[in-house]
């Protein structure tokens, strides 16, 4: 069953695989510098990547058997073990070091030269080599769950690393392997196979938000970085909701009031097209929270104070929201988010 599992997602990614020749020339229009969701899907997929690399490294027993499959013969399996051991290294340099290989987002769609020497749309492609950027198509990456991204990176990465001071193309026969493909595609099967049986790649992405809030009552402050779960509108992904104190997976801050009620913060950010042109359905909600004890596990809640502006902070990066109530002050700004390929709540699609 795994093994069918893997050719289905190799079928439904084996388009991409076309690699880029050095005289190709980029098209479409890049998208962002990181703000898009894609890009933090990228990222993650890319973190599970280099976290399962290093662990087959580190591993004895996991490099004994890496490759291990009913499709490849003795002597495939050999050869892609000290394929992966030659280029693993050089990969993890490329994702991780001071220069690493970047990502480009493009929205229009990507050609290269197919097999036949006719042009091919595809859903990444890169350069031979280790020089230049990873180029991905936005709308092919978007509908991919963790594991085909985590494929689809690791087959492209492997382009860019060197066997025998030359890199593997696609096409061309290597050693035991009538193709480039059939050996990086080996090498991309066996990471995606570690990397959910250790639990490094979840089934589904997702984005978490991180907030600095500050609260106060005059007397004494705190602070908090507080993580939401981003919830996704529209299958575009551009269209989200995300919080603090809303959601089961939101932190939350408060004050304690009095031995039975506690005042808490509630932030509840719409956005309705990714940080795009302005429109009156971004909003940003913001509610003091008063929370009782009524006993047998009970609490009574009711909202206190409520403030409601149209920005986003995340958008907005220097906005600090800030309510009060009484001598409590609440107050927060955006921080950071990371990607996620595992969070049940990240992602919540409307699907027509």
């Amino acid at each position: 069953m795994k093994n069918q599992r893997l050719d289905l997602i190799k079928c439904a990614i084996a388009v991409v695989f076309i690699l880029l020749g050095p005289q190709a020339n980029a098209s479409g229009t890049v998208v962002g510098n990181g703000g898009d969701p894609i890009f933090e899907f990228l990222r993650a997929a890319r973190e599970s990547m280099n976290a399962t690399m290093k662990f087959v490294l580190n591993e004895p027993e996991e490099r004994s058997k890496f490759c291990e499959s009913t499709r490849l013969n003795a002597e495939q399996i050999s050869y892609c073990q000290n394929f992966f051991m030659e280029v693993a290294p050089q990969i993890l340099r490329l994702s991780l070091g001071q220069k690493a290989t970047e990502f480009v987002l493009r929205e229009e769609p990507l050609y290269v030269k197919g097999p036949d020497g006719k042009a091919m749309t595809v859903a990444a492609r890169t350069m031979l080599g280790p020089d230049g950027v990873i180029e991905f198509h936005r709308d092919s990456v978007r509908t991919m769950a963790p594991v085909q991204v985590l494929f689809l990176i690791a087959h492209e990465f492997e382009h860019k690393a060197l066997l025998n001071g030359k890199p593997v193309s696609d096409n061309e026969a290597i050693g035991p392997f009538s193709s480039g493909r059939e050996l990086l595609d080996a090498v991309a099967s066996g990471l995606v196979s570690v990397a959910k049986r250790k639990g490094k790649i979840g089934s589904q992405f997702g984005i978490r938000d991180l907030f600095e809030c500050e609260a106060s009552n005059g007397n004494a402050q705190f602070g908090a970085q507080i993580l939401g779960a981003r919830l996704f509108q529209k299958e575009d992904l551009m269209s989200y909701e995300t919080s603090i104190g809303n959601n089961p997976m939101d932190g939350s801050i408060y004050f304690q009031e009095d031995f039975k009620s506690v005042l808490r913060l509630k932030l509840v950010i719409a956005e309705p097209n990714n940080c795009g042109e302005a429109t009156p359905d971004r909003k940003s909600t913001m509610q003091i929270i008063r929370s009782v004890d009524v006993g047998s596990g009970q609490r009574d809640e009711s909202v206190v104070a409520e403030m409601v502006v149209y920005d986003n902070p995340v958008c907005n990066k220097k906005a600090r929201l800030s309510i009060s109530f009484n001598q409590i002050r609440f107050s927060c700004k955006y921080f950071a988010s990371e990607g996620t390929t595992s969070s049940p709540f990240s992602v919540n699609l409307m699907r027509k």
